[in-house]
């Protein structure tokens, strides 16, 4: 009975232990890739709006540059909607590629296919400096609801997206997702002119009837 309890204990340290080297290993791995990657995120993540109006959201680049201090001096980030709920009004360039150097600009393109439900952004930072190193907004993505949309939860995806370093090596990219709420309009029919619902005209002959009783 003895020796059967020491294997046990034998046993189970033997697994504590190597579940103890495990997280060792993996955690700081993970918190690693975290300080060597490029975050791509929308501000709002979640938002609402009603059809036939306008929503404006940010996309949003984060990074802390490589292991040595380099930032970076290009990006690029495909953005998918649903063609059939919005189209892109508007998109403007943000300051994340040109922080860290007042001298520094961002010298950007934008692509539009509101038939595929995509919109491309191109960005680089001239002069490449010491590159970005920051958490700014890279873009601001102003979307026209359609006015026959219905009431739905609509996602914006970020589905390509690159972040390169001042070495010319791309820096990994972890890109996150945000939900709109769309509220329908209510569009009810407008009655036609002259016309009176018939609860309507019962109400009305009901107080008539009632008048005339108590002139009687």
């Amino acid at each position: 009975m003895t020796g059967s309890m020491s294997a046990r204990r034998s046993i189970v340290l033997v697994a504590l232990c190597v579940c103890t080297l495990t997280v060792g290993a993996v955690v700081p791995m993970t918190v690693g890739a975290g300080d060597n990657a490029t975050i791509f995120y929308f501000e709002p993540s979640e938002t609402e709006a009603d059809a036939g109006e306008t929503v404006t959201i940010e996309l949003i680049a984060s990074t802390h540059g490589d292991y040595v201090g380099d930032g970076i001096d290009r990006l690029s980030a495909t953005v998918a909607y649903d063609p059939d709920v919005f189209s892109v009004a508007d998109v403007e360039h943000g300051p994340m590629l040109a922080a860290g150097d007042s001298a520094a600009e961002v010298d950007g393109t934008v692509e539009i296919d509101d038939e595929a439900g995509t919109v491309t952004i191109d960005q680089e930072r001239t002069p490449s400096g010491d590159g970005a190193r920051a958490t700014e907004t890279a873009a601001t993505i102003t979307l026209e609801v359609d006015e026959d949309a219905p009431s739905t939860n609509e996602t914006l995806e970020i589905t390509d997206a690159s972040a390169v370093l001042i070495s010319d090596y791309p820096q990994a990219v972890v890109d996150r997702e945000a939900t709109i709420s769309i509220t329908e309009t209510s569009g009810g029919d407008d009655p036609v002119p002259g016309f009176v619902a018939p609860w309507a005209l019962i109400a009305i002959g009901a107080v008539l009837v009632f008048a005339v009783r108590r002139l009687d």
